[in-house]
């Protein structure tokens, strides 16, 4: 069986790993140091206070467990948005 990786151009998707959660706008795969990385920037919304707004960001691919991908960085904030609403 082939391996592909996902493309995420254009998109801001949120990653899930055994310690953290993180989001990445319009990641993209890097190979650093020998490893797979996805790599991007940390879009409005996804850190409190938006500190680390625009700070490049990468998490290692081999510690994904999961991803949820947003059409956009906008349809991310809107939907962060409706779920602390609901807190």
């Amino acid at each position: 069986m082939k391996s592909t990786l996902p493309t995420f151009r254009g998109k801001t998707v949120s990653f899930s790993t055994a310690e953290s959660t993180l989001a990445i706008e319009s990641p993209q795969f890097q190979e650093q140091g020998g490893r797979l990385f996805v790599v991007g920037t940390i879009p409005r919304g996804a850190t409190t206070s938006d500190w680390a707004i625009g700070v490049p960001c990468a998490v290692a691919w081999s510690a994904v467990m999961d991803y949820m991908v947003f059409d956009s960085v906008e349809d991310y904030r809107k939907r962060l948005a409706k779920s602390r609403r609901k807190k």
